[in-house]
């Protein structure tokens, strides 16, 4: 018996200490300082014998890149501690159509109405170009200090991207001779409301861009001395790499900052 409570309190001791938790998860927010780099490209029709030109002019995002994650960690195993993450980042860019006819230029950007139930927030909504990760980090403590837990490491992560509004997609949404035809014709403005439609029909079925990649991470928590903390805090820097994302996207530096339960 003697025994028993002595192992428990050592247990105890040792769950409870500074620099030391069994598990945690928590939510957190992202900023990731990457970029959407612009793309233009130009499609050429013939109309009644005339030559039109349509460009696609699909812009910088207009945003950062803001999202929310989530997060679980292990620091029970000797010597190594081991996280996996769940996030999701997007802004919004903007996409133009410009018609070019014999006698005319008339610019008109890319819009599409949301389905429900967004339809009653967003009654045109611009594009937005989102992705998300899911990592598995094995990071290893740097020091012990009082109830802060710095780390460093590496770990694998699959990428998931949403098509962009670029000359590649509307190329195919255009590909409709018809359409085109009332397009560069007397029916633009009813054409361009068809095209929107279309847009939006064609970003639902396109499928997602998926990859596999990696990061470097750095980072924190500080965790009070005792079970059943009060909320933990945790701070991730990461570096991403891989991952077949869209070539108008380049990864930057992210930062996480979230809150979560250790115990």
């Amino acid at each position: 018996m003697k025994k028993i409570l002595t192992l428990a309190a050592a247990f105890t001791l040792f769950a409870t200490s500074q620099a030391f938790a069994l598990a945690g998860a928590g939510a957190h927010y992202i900023l990731n300082t990457g970029s959407l780099s612009s793309n233009t490209g130009i499609l050429k029709y013939e109309n009644n014998g005339e030559l039109y030109s349509v460009t696609i002019a699909q812009k910088k995002n207009t945003d950062l890149f803001q999202g929310l994650g989530f997060k679980g960690w292990i620091d029970f195993l000797p010597l190594i501690d081991i996280e996996g993450t769940f996030n999701i980042v997007g802004a919004r860019y903007g996409t133009d159509l410009i018609l070019a006819t014999p006698t005319s230029k008339t610019t008109m950007p890319m819009t599409f109405t949301p389905d429900a139930p967004y339809n009653m927030i967003f009654d045109k909504a611009s594009p937005m170009f989102g992705m998300f990760n899911a990592d598995i980090s094995v990071t290893v403590p740097m020091t012990s200090l009082f109830m802060i837990r710095p780390y460093a490491g590496v770990g694998g992560t699959f990428f998931g991207s949403v098509p962009i509004v670029d000359t590649e997609l509307l190329g195919k949404v255009l590909s409709d001779p018809q359409l085109v035809a009332a397009l560069t014709g007397t029916e633009g403005g009813d054409a361009a409301k068809e095209v929107g439609q279309r847009l939006s029909k064609a970003l639902k079925e396109e499928s997602y861009t998926a990859g596999m990649g990696g990061h470097i991470i750095f980072g924190f928590r500080i965790k009070y001395p005792w079970i059943f903390a009060p909320p933990t805090l945790y701070c991730n820097g990461k570096y991403y790499f891989g991952g077949n994302l869209p070539k108008q996207f380049t990864n930057g530096f992210v930062l996480e900052a979230g809150l979560g339960l250790a115990l």
